[in-house]
């Protein structure tokens, strides 16, 4: 048997595996019989449609399983807590959080996060905030206005709203987060920056 024909035998072997078609089983047996290195290059083709067809049915009721899995594991719906990011969002309002693909991609400055923070009675509370500093920013505010690293920012969220805080450059590995109702809000500027692994979301909706 040529080195075409062993190793087009070792494909269809391992891509017919478990078929339950007699063709699956006629394709390999029917192998030694063609000759050519180009005809078994087509034979092996053949032999690879036929498994992909026979299984298309399978591939779709996994990735139908799949698909809702991936979804339930990434995402999840949960009410607002407090009023601090209003009125952005409310309490009560319902919101879609990613808990996944913002480990891959980072969190960027604007982002809303749930956070846990601490409390003053020393435990920790959830809440959602906008992120406004990252690792290296220095936040300070000047004329009821936020700065970043001197730069004024344009925060059409807060309606208007005074901001008062203390300067502070973000350590690495920590994010600065004030909420949009900065009337209310208990955040950064109350408990410093916060480790980016208090992340437990990026709100999406």
């Amino acid at each position: 048997m040529s080195a075409p024909h062993r190793l087009a035998r070792r494909v269809l072997s391992v891509a017919l595996a478990g078929s339950r078609s007699p063709w699956g089983a006629a394709v390999v047996a029917e192998l030694n019989h063609v000759t050519g290195t180009w005809a078994v290059l087509r034979w092996t083709a053949g032999g690879l449609r036929v498994a992909w067809r026979e299984r298309r049915g399978v591939r779709l009721t996994v990735a139908a399983a799949l698909v809702p899995a991936v979804a339930l594991a990434t995402f999840t719906v949960r009410p607002i807590p407090s009023g601090a990011m209003a009125p952005t969002l409310g309490i009560g309002d319902h919101t879609l959080v990613d808990r996944l693909t913002f480990r891959l991609t980072g969190i960027d400055r604007g982002d809303v996060v749930v956070l846990r923070a601490p409390s003053d009675s020393d435990g920790w509370f959830t809440t959602v905030d906008r992120v406004i500093g990252l690792a290296g920013d220095t936040i300070s505010c000047t004329g009821g206005r936020v700065h970043r690293n001197g730069t004024p920012l344009d925060e059409p969220y807060t309606h208007g709203t005074t901001t008062d805080c203390s300067p502070v450059t973000v350590p690495v590995g920590m994010l600065y987060v004030l909420g949009d109702n900065r009337e209310v809000a208990r955040d950064s500027r109350h408990y410093g920056p916060q480790p980016a692994t208090n992340v437990g979301g990026r709100v999406i909706l």
